[in-house]
């Protein structure tokens, strides 16, 4: 259940408790507690609030829960979304609904915090852009409706398991644009001939189309750490439906580059250089900000690069509490998920490579089994 949701009326997110503050204050009265929310307030917040994901209405706040032994909270006051009959109403593939198993915390990301030097920087272009009025908490509500319209059409079925990951990881060490070269029996009479090698070169010759599709598919993707992510979240969900994040290639590429231009070329204080958030990750919080920058642009970046000229140009915001937003990086794991995509891919391109290991014994079995027979014929000829 969220613990959060968007006020149409107030035009962000809130909590439930800063909800009832916001709409008790026009009355003069005190925010109360969540005891005495009256009928018409239910009635209000139930036309008024919608899940900052799905953007389904009808909510309902539901109060904090409490340990019949201690007494204690054990439950958070948060917002509940159903329909008539207590089913969830939730729309297909919300992160907030009951059956989901996309509920992943990257996704969402606190431009109010202020653990590292990083995130206090992107937390003033934001208090800035906002007083500025170049964007507010209704252009995050778009761009997480954005984000849930393009998760909920775009989906792949997770592999059953990581073996086919460990395969990619191993057709990295087949090049299919180098020198041709194929066996032939002969190889086999020099002295210390490797069938190892051969094999490995032979799979090259024998799947070459292949691999020209993989390697040039697989390319954007290739980093050690990726991965590692993407056996982990396959071993956690196999064989499940997810997001297809390929779909935001182009926005992803456009967000990662933003990113390392406005770090190169302002006093952005990053720990990595920014020519190298491409392998290594741009800050979180960087990307989310030049994720929503971009989506106010239509994604064009000369103008995403306007809007950031006028953050900078900018006094600082004399209200640093404009800045407790909550934004969206509809990037993580994108490499880890491009590798999960990929694989899903395998059994349709190359049925045979299900198991690299496999593939290539039966190649050098085969080449092996070819000199044998060559031997054969040989010492059969007459001198």
């Amino acid at each position: 259940m969220p613990e959060t949701a968007y006020s149409t009326e107030f035009r962000r997110e809130l909590d439930p408790q800063q909800l009832l503050e916001l709409m008790r204050a026009d009355l003069f009265a005190s925010a109360g507690t969540m005891e005495d929310i009256s009928e018409q307030e239910r009635q209000e917040i139930k036309s008024d609030v919608i899940c900052s994901s799905c953007g389904v209405g009808g909510a309902q706040i539901v109060r904090t829960s409490f340990g019949r032994s201690s007494g204690r909270a054990v439950r958070k006051p948060h917002f509940r979304f159903e329909g008539p009959g207590g089913e969830d109403a939730h729309r297909r593939y919300c992160e907030f609904g009951r059956e989901a198993p996309e509920r992943e915390a990257g996704w969402r990301v606190s431009f109010a915090s202020a653990r590292t030097e990083e995130a206090r920087f992107v937390r003033s272009l934001v208090c800035k852009g906002i007083e500025r009025k170049l964007f507010d908490q209704s252009s995050i509500r778009a761009m997480r409706q954005w984000f849930y319209d393009q998760k909920a059409k775009s989906r792949i079925t997770i592999p059953a398991s990581p073996e086919r990951i460990v395969t990619m990881q191993k057709l990295d060490r087949h090049y299919p644009h180098g020198g041709r070269w194929s066996f032939s029996p002969v190889h086999a009479e020099m002295p210390n001939f490797n069938w190892r090698e051969a094999a490995m070169r032979q799979f090259t010759e024998d799947n070459r189309e292949f691999l020209s599709w993989y390697h040039e598919r697989a390319r954007r993707a290739r980093f050690s750490s990726s991965y590692e992510r993407a056996k982990s979240i396959v071993e956690s969900r196999p064989a499940e439906e997810a997001f297809d994040r390929s779909v935001l290639r182009e926005q992803y590429e456009k967000s990662i580059t933003l990113s390392s231009f406005v770090a190169a070329n302002s006093e952005f204080p990053h720990k990595n250089n920014p020519a190298h958030y491409r392998s290594k990750g741009a800050p979180t919080p960087l990307l989310a900000l030049s994720a929503l920058v971009l989506f106010i642009s239509d994604w064009s970046m000369d103008e995403a690069i306007g809007c950031y000229s006028k953050m900078f140009a900018a006094p600082d915001a004399k209200d640093n509490t404009l800045g407790n937003v909550m934004g969206l990086n509809p990037f993580h794991d994108f490499d880890a998920w491009e590798i999960i995509k990929i694989a899903s891919e395998l059994a349709e391109r190359s049925p045979s490579i299900q198991n690299y290991d496999e593939a290539l014994a039966a190649v050098e079995k085969r080449i092996r089994e070819e000199h044998r027979r060559w031997r054969s014929e040989a010492t059969r000829q007459p001198l």
